[in-house]
């Protein structure tokens, strides 16, 4: 089986590798831009309360959950739908979520909102 860790890892380097962080030289962020800046910043203000900066615990994400998700993620604070979207989105068992395996409940969340889930 590959590591498809490890190849979501080079391919986001590799299109990242020419990205400059915003300053006063640089133009405003468009749109889309923007709306990573947010999940980007949303995340890291969750991660790290209770363990490592970069991932987050299963409290830290049923918080996130709560506040933020509650339109979108039916029952979210419920502890069984905690439970169940952790396991599922947590590729390696580790307990604890990473950007990109988070990342896949905000595409899937995107993909139902949007009407593009059949």
């Amino acid at each position: 089986m590959k590591n498809i860790k490890a190849e979501m890892w080079s391919f986001t380097q590799h299109i990242t590798s020419n990205i400059t962080p915003q300053s006063s030289k640089h133009p405003a962020l468009k749109i889309m831009e923007s709306a990573i800046n947010v999940l980007v910043s949303q995340f890291k203000t969750y991660a790290g309360k209770d363990g490592s900066a970069y991932t987050l615990s299963k409290e830290e994400f049923k918080s996130l959950l709560t506040s933020q998700l509650t339109n979108l993620v039916k029952n979210a604070s419920d502890p069984a739908v905690v439970d169940q979207l952790m396991s599922s989105l947590d590729a390696n068992n580790d307990g604890e979520l990473t950007f990109l395996e988070f990342w896949q409940l905000i595409g899937n969340l995107a993909n139902k909102h949007g009407g593009f889930a059949q």
